[in-house]
């Protein structure tokens, strides 16, 4: 038997070792970063609002989605499995083999659905937006779905690799690209939708170009030194693993498209009014979707860290990092969300002029609902890494069946107030499902997780009342055991300081 053929020994395996970010380093500068680039996404929603008539920005709002959508349908989910896989095979010795795969699949596969796009564009357009005469919108469209899926593919693998801060780079080039191109754009060519998705094309194309440059060195390291890696044995692996990440994004994109897309087709109203109500709906999406967008990035992060954890057997470090990041981020999220809250008028009435009346009136409630599924979408992590996405999968489709069931009752009565109370309803109900499969898969939620879930309910409250309600409840939490241990608290003071020691070690370097 040859060298290359000899199975990898024990020895050699815990000496491959990928330079990666630390957790507490990768995370908090990761969630720095991503707070600079968050709000500057909030400003350029706003200044969108601002450039864009109702009916612009209701087409746009749904291209977006779409487009999220297509996007892991286009690379069948394949880079969905970076996170658990790509690790194993670097220990392998057979990485390299392993990503030529699947970049082979996935270029192919994402260029015959951009040229469906391009050749079909009615039928898109009709099913995107109601009608079928925006064939240039949708060719665009199409373009602009070939540079996401590439930044998507480049972001999952550099996230794999546990390069944190790179990847945070290249979501915030991508914000920043997006913001300015956008801006400028909307001032010198004034075409609403249209202009938006060609700075959105250009946005994920500067995006990736951090990435290309590290891969492009890590091409030349890397090197399979490790048995040669059947295709048949590698696919039988994956695809299960892949099918169910790509359910699971299918279902958790439709959740963020599903009332918006019903109130285009089933509100009864012409395709230019309904396109006016999601505009308004979006106007009330732009603050709370900053925290969804934060908790996906924070999702991500996570992955690779509770795997490695797990992949070690050190179950209870897996259990508690899930439920620190649970409760942390839920409570973070409502204390920011509170302070917006208090701000909303403000904007909405002076910036924006009071053209957004309805997206005000329905802000609160978006604030609880994208909350509790960006709660869900950190708890979610858990099951993929031991390997039961598939039940996280129908947790999200039992939600949506709920979401939707409401839309189809509520929105003909009650239009855009009845789609924010079915997504509520839904996202309730995914959540809770979740947090029930982590508790039967070995990761039982602590009373804290469970009470937690209940916090984003403040948000209904009158926004001053809110505010007095949510720091009398710090002060609790931090007087009690009852929501973080005095273990949890213990680890998380340690986790601070080394956090402080190694930013001051690298600000002395």
């Amino acid at each position: 038997m040859s060298v290359a053929n000899q199975p990898v020994t024990t020895a050699a395996a815990n000496a491959r070792t990928l330079a990666s970010d630390s957790l507490a380093l990768g995370i908090v500068f990761a969630l720095s970063l991503t707070v600079a680039q968050r709000l500057l996404g909030g400003v350029r929603g706003i200044v969108f609002c601002q450039l864009m008539t109702d009916q612009e920005l209701g087409k746009w709002s749904m291209l977006n989605s779409f487009l999220l959508i297509l996007a892991p349908m286009a690379v069948l989910g394949l880079p969905g499995s970076f996170g658990k896989f790509v690790e194993h095979y670097f220990q392998q010795g057979q990485l390299k083999t392993f990503l030529w795969r699947i970049g082979r699949v996935c270029t192919v596969t994402t260029l015959t659905l951009t040229a469906m796009m391009i050749t079909f564009p009615a039928f898109f357009s009709q099913q995107i937006l109601g009608e079928p005469g925006h064939i240039g919108l949708i060719r665009a469209a199409a373009l602009s779905l070939a540079a996401l899926t590439g930044f998507n593919y480049l972001t999952s693998l550099i996230e794999s690799l546990r390069q944190i801060r790179l990847a945070t780079i290249m979501r915030f080039v991508s914000g920043v690209t997006f913001t300015i191109a956008g801006i400028v754009f909307l001032v010198v060519w004034p075409l609403g939708s249209v202009t938006v998705i060609w700075a959105f094309f250009l946005s994920s194309v500067a995006g990736a170009i951090p990435a290309l440059w590290y891969l492009r060195r890590l091409n030349r390291e890397l090197v399979d030194d490790g048995p040669w890696l059947e295709a048949r044995t590698m696919w039988q692996r994956l695809i299960p693993f892949a099918a169910w990440w790509w359910g699971s994004n299918m279902v958790y994109n439709l959740y963020e498209l599903a009332d918006r897309y019903l109130l285009i087709h089933f509100s009864k109203l012409e395709s230019d009014l309904a396109q006016g109500l999601v505009g308004q709906y979006h106007s009330g999406r732009v603050i709370p979707l900053l925290m969804v967008g934060v908790a996906v990035m924070l999702s991500g992060l996570l992955l690779p860290y509770l795997a490695k954890s797990w992949g070690a057997k050190e179950f209870e470090k897996t259990q508690r990092q899930l439920n620190w990041t649970v409760k942390l981020s839920t409570i973070g999220m409502v204390g920011i969300n509170t302070v917006l809250l208090i701000a909303a008028p403000l904007l909405f009435d002076g910036v924006l002029n009071g053209r957004y009346a309805d997206g005000l009136s329905v802000l609160p409630m978006t604030m609880v609902y994208c909350t509790w599924f960006s709660t869900l979408t950190v708890a979610q992590d858990y099951l993929w890494v031991v390997e039961k996405g598939k039940y996280g999968v129908g947790a999200l489709f039992v939600g949506l069946v709920v979401n939707i069931f409401f839309n189809l009752w509520l929105i003909p009565s009650y239009g855009l107030w009845g789609a924010v109370v079915a997504t509520t309803i839904g996202n309730f109900v995914a959540l809770v499902l979740i947090m029930a499969c982590n508790w039967k898969f070995g990761a039982a939620p602590d009373w804290g997780c469970w009470g937690v879930i209940a916090v984003p309910g403040l948000l209904l409250m009158p926004s001053f009342q809110a505010a007095a309600v949510y720091v009398l409840l710090l002060v609790w939490i931090g007087l009690s055991d009852k929501v973080f241990s005095s273990e949890e608290k213990r680890e998380i003071k340690e986790f601070v300081q080394t956090f402080v020691k190694k930013s001051t070690r690298q600000k002395g370097v």
